[in-house]
């Protein structure tokens, strides 16, 4: 499996990329708006159609997010994650 670390290796601008988007993922959980992200630590979200959504109390669930035929946005619940 490649991790993050192989990644910033080959590329090491994407190192500042991810920085850049972690700053603007903290600022998005201040403002009170809950963010989604892949990570490592829940294996499933790193591909398809499963994320991470991270509530500003940093409340955590693993959802499915799938774009319908005439372009709506539907999410469920898979399961809660830790805090």
């Amino acid at each position: 499996m490649v991790t993050l670390e192989d990644i910033y290796k080959e590329d090491p601008t994407q190192r500042i990329i991810d920085e850049g988007a972690g700053w603007g993922a903290e600022q998005m959980l201040k403002a009170g708006v809950p963010i989604f992200y892949r990570n490592e630590k829940y294996p499933e979200s790193l591909k398809g159609d499963l994320f991470v959504k991270e509530y500003p109390n940093g409340a955590k669930f693993l959802v499915r997010k799938e774009l319908t035929s005439d372009y709506r946005l539907l999410e469920e619940i898979i399961k809660p994650l830790d805090k």
